[in-house]
Formats: structure tokens, C-alpha cells, sequence
């Protein structure tokens, strides 16, 4: 058995480098397949922890959300409770009746979109959620919506719909948060006509 200058047998050496070299294999180990799959993904990382399922359901694929809990029913299935509408401020409120088809409870924190003319693509107000409403699973709730009106958007329904009842819009720039899940749809949701006298 050979000393060193301080004190360490070359067996011993012989050791602390054969564990060395262990715990570099070990650590290659792991950080070599690690850092592929963050290579693979750089312009992505999001990917590494969000499944493709539940981004496409945040980026506003209703059937990305049905396919994710296993079902083919609406997420909406909202019913006209009632309507206010104040003329000289333009604004109104909507209440209707949402029923949850889901065996997952929601809470609904925010939702805002855009109202638009579906004949002529035409920008008529906004609306908003007026309160944070828990929906049970199974269960019914209501959800209270206000929006307002411009002065150009009341020009544009005499001016292209003179003598209507109705008018067909659109909703667009939708954004709902859904369980802290922000839910944005791109394309337009048609909400039908909608009474205008």
C-alpha cells in the first residue's frame, strides 16, 4: 500500500475516481436524455408541461374539451332568463341560464367578447361577465352578462337595417376563464338574432 503527500492510499484514489466517474455516468444519464427533450422543444417549451390536449382547449377548441372529458355534449347550453336595457347610457344586461352537462364543476371567473354584425362583419359593443359564477356539475346557474353600445354601432343598425326587428351577430375575440384556465376563440361564435326594437 503506497501513501500520497497527504496521507491517501492509491486504492483509495483508485476509489474516489472510480466514484467520480459513476456519478458522471449517473448524471449523463439523466441529463442527456433531459436536455434532448428540451433541445427538441426549444421553441416550445411549453410543450414540456402542457399537453397538446389542454393547449388546444385554451387556444378555443370546444372539441379538444369534449374529447378531454370524454363526451360529445355541448359546453354551452345557455337559456334567455332575461334582458335590461338602458337607452340613454347604452348599456344592458343579459341573464341567462347555464346548465352544466359536465360531471366537473366550473367556476367561472371572466369572459369578454367583442359583438358584431354577422352581415356586414361591423363592430357593435362589448360585453363582460358582471360576476364570478360556480357551476356544479349537473347543476344550473345563472350568469349575468352586461355590455354597452356606441353611437356608431346604433348608426350603423339604422342606417344597413332600417326597418329590422332583429339583427344577427356574431361574438368574436371571445376570452373566457374557466377554473383559472384562460379560453380564447378565434373564430366567430354565432349567438343568432338577437331583438332590436
Amino acid at each position: 500500500m503506497t501513501r500520497n503527500t497527504n496521507g491517501a492510499t492509491e486504492e483509495g484514489i483508485e476509489m474516489q475516481i472510480v466514484g467520480v466517474i459513476l456519478l458522471l455516468i449517473s448524471i449523463g444519464t439523466v441529463v442527456g436524455p433531459v436536455g434532448a427533450v428540451v433541445y427538441l422543444h426549444q421553441d416550445n417549451l411549453m410543450q414540456l408541461v402542457v399537453p397538446p390536449e389542454i393547449n388546444q382547449i385554451i387556444n378555443g377548441n370546444v372539441v379538444a374539451l369534449n374529447d378531454a372529458v370524454g363526451t360529445d355534449q355541448s359546453i354551452l347550453a345557455p337559456v334567455f332568463v332575461g334582458a335590461q336595457i338602458n337607452n340613454v347610457s347604452r348599456t344592458f344586461t343579459v341573464t341567462v341560464n347555464f346548465t352544466n352537462t359536465f360531471d366537473y364543476n366550473f367556476t367561472l371567473k371572466g369572459l369578454s367578447s367583442t359583438v358584431v354584425c354577422a352581415d356586414h362583419d361591423y363592430a357593435l359593443g362589448n360585453i363582460g361577465l358582471s360576476n364570478i359564477v360556480e357551476i356544479h356539475a349537473g347543476e344550473t346557474a345563472q350568469i349575468t352578462v352586461t355590455g354597452a353600445w356606441t353611437q356608431e354601432a346604433e348608426n350603423h343598425v339604422i342606417t344597413e337595417h332600417p326597418n329590422a326587428t332583429s339583427i344577427n351577430v356574431n361574438l368574436t375575440n371571445l376570452v373566457m376563464n374557466v377554473n383559472d384556465i384562460t379560453i380564447e376563440q378565434n373564430e366567430p361564435i354565432s349567438v343568432g338574432d338577437i331583438p332590436i326594437t
